[in-house]
Parts: structure tokens; sequence; C-alpha cells
């Protein structure tokens, strides 16, 4: 069994994306995962759970199979806590058990590392003491505009040459433009001496929400099309605090409304702007502040199978808790798991990585 650790320099590289493509796209191996170090904790079944182990679980359609162990995929989040429970050795046995009874007789073991390269030190949890106490196989993910990439790069060269390490090399992730990036910088990075395993590109896509997605991460009250709630926001659009005739806002100026898969934010009391974005090409509208539209407004939108989703927080805060989510992946974003599986099998030399 292949024992890979996948980590990456800085958080939010994409790491669990590329594992999600990985196990989407090489459907002739058995893929086992693991997540030692929680850092996105959810509450499942009256158990502490890390949300990104949870969809690997439903990914592998092994949920069943894997109940009595979500202890060893995940041992824990607090650094304190798991401190007090585990001394060096006991972290050692509880990554050989993670092996053991996780990894079993499948083809290939991935293991996912805290939020970035330092994440767990403290405990022997990051991912180069993690590859040594498995014997396993690092890989690093970086990700950023062209530069942070470059000194992510020359860091982990210069790094591996003072560890010993089982490096197995880097994948480049959200590139704007793989060409230039291939053409440009791609033989420096060999000149180092660091293998690349694969050059994705950005994909506008895989950073979208759907309605559901927002409704949940918001504790929103969905007031009409709860049945459309599946629908992918590429763009949003703020109603103004003013009472001006929708018409001549601004927000409904020609240029913004040509615009596709449009979700508007507004107080529930803009009776104006609300009806014009029923009218409009709009997905999805959020009313702020508790305030629930007029019943007639309520009923228009259920007509025209429009999402009404209603909020306690003002516009202000609903827009910008929304502009700092990120946008996770789900078991169910089937068009985004496709096209990580395309993305891995294209611009990535994995198959022959996983040998």
């Amino acid at each position: 069994m292949k024992k890979i650790v996948i980590s990456s320099i800085r958080s939010n590289a994409g790491k669990t994306s590329i594992i999600a493509g990985i196990i989407s796209s090489l459907k002739d191996k058995k893929f086992a995962y693991a997540k030692p170090l929680g850092d996105r904790l959810i509450y499942r079944r009256k158990r502490s759970w890390d949300y990104d182990a949870s969809l690997m679980v439903n990914l592998l359609e092994r949920e069943g199979e894997l109940e009595g162990h979500y202890e060893k995929i995940t041992l824990g989040f607090d650094h304190s806590k798991l401190r007090y429970m585990y001394d060096q050795e006991g972290i050692k046995t509880a990554l050989s058990d993670i092996v053991t009874h996780i990894g079993g007789k499948n083809d290939v073991l991935l293991i996912e590392s805290g939020k970035d390269f330092s994440c767990g030190a403290y405990l022997n949890l990051d991912p180069v003491s993690i590859a040594k106490d498995i014997d396993g196989q690092l890989v690093i993910v970086v990700s950023g505009d062209n530069d942070s990439i470059i000194d992510d790069i020359k860091f982990i060269e210069k790094y591996m040459k003072i560890i010993d390490a089982n490096f197995g090399g880097v994948i480049i992730n959200k590139v704007t433009d793989v060409e230039a990036f291939e053409n440009y910088f791609a033989p420096s990075i060999k000149e180092m001496g660091i293998k690349i395993i694969g050059i994705l590109p950005y994909e506008a896509q895989l950073t979208y929400f759907t309605l559901d997605f927002l409704a949940d991460k918001l504790f929103a009250r969905v007031l009409s099309g709860e049945e459309h709630l599946k629908k992918v926001v590429k763009n949003i659009i703020i109603g103004a605090p003013s009472a001006t005739c929708p018409d001549n806002d601004p927000l409904f100026s020609k240029q913004c409304v040509s615009k596709e898969n449009q979700l508007m934010i507004t107080g529930g009391e803009r009776s104006d702007l609300i009806l014009a974005a029923l009218e409009r090409d709009t997905i999805g509208i959020i009313v702020t502040s508790d305030i629930v539209p007029h019943q007639n407004i309520i009923s228009r939108a259920k007509e025209k199978g429009i999402p009404i989703l209603l909020v306690n927080m003002d516009t202000f805060i609903t827009a910008k808790t929304i502009d700092d989510m990120e946008a996770l992946l789900r078991k169910d974003d089937t068009e985004k798991i496709r096209l990580l599986s395309e993305l891995i099998e294209k611009h990535t030399l994995v198959k022959d990585f996983l040998k």
C-alpha cells in the first residue's frame, strides 16, 4: 500500500479538492483517507468530526464500513487536548493504527495534513513528522500568485535539504495561465530538483456557492423556492439602503443585470428592489435584518420559483460574511467533483505517481 501525506505551505491551497479529484479520477484504485489533525469542526451523530474527513468518507462511499473508526480518521482538533491525550509515542501508535485499521488492504492511503505546513508541529502531527512516522511519501500543494508559488517552492527545496523526508514532489494549484507558467517557471523549478506532479489551472466554477450552501452557512430561513436551492450563485448584487426608484438605481443598470446567476442581498423592507429583482435574471434573494417581505412578494417569488432567504444580520454584515466564506466542497457538488476529476486526469501525473 502506498502511503501519501498531502500538505500545503499555506492554508486554502486546495488540498481537499485535489484529494477529491484524485479519488474520483482513479477508479481502478481503492483509496483510504485520514486527517489526523482536524481544523474544520462539525458535529455529526453526536460526535466531533472534521468537515473534510466527513466529505471523503462519503465520497469513498464507505460510511458504514468506517462507522467505528471516526476517532482514528481524525484524532482531534485542540492542541492542548491532544497533548493531554497523547505523548510522542502515543502519537506514533495512533498513526500506526491509522495505517493498519484505515489503510488496511487498500491500494493507497491518503493522509491530509493540517491547514498549513507548520500546523501540528507541537504535537508531531505536522506533515513531515507524519510522513516519517508512517514511512510515507510527502506531496506538497502550492498555490497563489506566481511569486508566492516560486517562493514556496524555493523554501521547499531548502527545507528538504535539511530534513530527512521522503519527498515526492509538488502539485501547483490555481494557476491563472498554465501555459505561461510551464514556459517561464517550470524549467527553474525542475532545475531545483523538485518534481512537478501537476499544474492545475484556476477554475472559477470551483469558487461558486449554491443557494443551499449559503442558506446553511447563514442559518437562513427559506421563505420561498426551496426546490430551487441547488442553483449556483455566480454574481452578487447589493440592494442600496436608500429608497431610490429601482429602475434608476445603479444596481439595476443594464451592465449589472446582464450578468448571469445573480443573487441579490437587500433589506426585507425594500419591496421595490425585491419586486424589481423578481422580474430580472435573479436566481435568489437574501433579505436581511430579519424583516419578512410582504406576503404578496413571497407569493410572487413562489410563482416564479425564486428562493428568498431570510437572515437576521444587516445587509453589510451579510455581504461581508459571504465575501469571507470559502466555497467548501460538498458530497453533492457533482459538477465540481467531475471537474476536479477531469483536471487531475488532464493536468497531472498522479496516475503514474501512484503506480
